[in-house]
């Protein structure tokens, strides 16, 4: 199932929940965003933000997860 269509699941279930239901699902959100609020430590958020920065820029450029596969498996096979 595609995040899309959970996402719309979710809308779907929300919106015809009662208030208990509704009530489990925000804890379990607050939860999860307190507990998880990045899986990055400080130095590797940092590093993304500059890469973004410099992307932004034009400075360096990105490959889509194709390209990436592409070089990894080329390399690989060397």
């Amino acid at each position: 199932m595609t995040t899309t269509t959970m996402r719309s699941k979710v809308h779907q279930y929300i919106d015809e929940a009662d208030s208990k239901v509704i009530e489990v699902v925000y804890q379990l959100l607050e939860v999860y965003r307190q507990n998880n609020t990045s899986m990055l430590s400080e130095a590797q958020q940092q590093e993304v933000l500059k890469r973004l920065a410099l992307y932004k820029a034009g400075k360096i450029k990105g490959n889509s997860v194709a390209e990436a596969r592409k070089q990894l498996k080329e390399k690989l096979s060397r």
